[in-house]
């Protein structure tokens, strides 16, 4: 199962879309709250989609908890934002992000970082 946590509904409603025509199951969560309500269920995300600029809570906050958490830490997370900087993408690395993925982004590329 692929989590993708994305408050840009057409965005989220495209990658979910997208992923289950290639055979994944995904759920897209458009707040955090509801994002974490999921992460408490007893099996886990084998992938984490996350954008950076969230309601309620920032990608990067929501990147360190998971990094921080021992149930969590090696959930593969693959930032996807429209944080463009080299700054940006360096930070997110650093906290602990496997990938990063600037948008606008094209769905094949997507599909191959997945």
């Amino acid at each position: 199962m692929i989590y993708f946590l994305e408050d840009d509904d057409s965005i989220r409603e495209l990658v979910i879309y997208t992923l289950r025509n290639t055979g994944m199951e995904a759920m897209g969560f458009s707040r955090p709250s509801a994002f974490w309500e999921a992460m408490q269920q007893e099996e886990l995300p084998a992938l984490v989609l996350l954008d950076i600029m969230l309601p309620d809570e920032d990608g990067l906050q929501i990147l360190k908890k998971l990094r921080l958490n021992h149930k969590t830490v090696l959930v593969p997370v693959i930032m996807v934002t429209a944080k463009t900087t080299e700054l940006d993408k360096v930070k997110g690395l650093d906290l602990g992000a496997d990938d990063y993925l600037t948008k606008p982004f094209d769905m094949d590329e997507l599909i191959a970082r997945i």
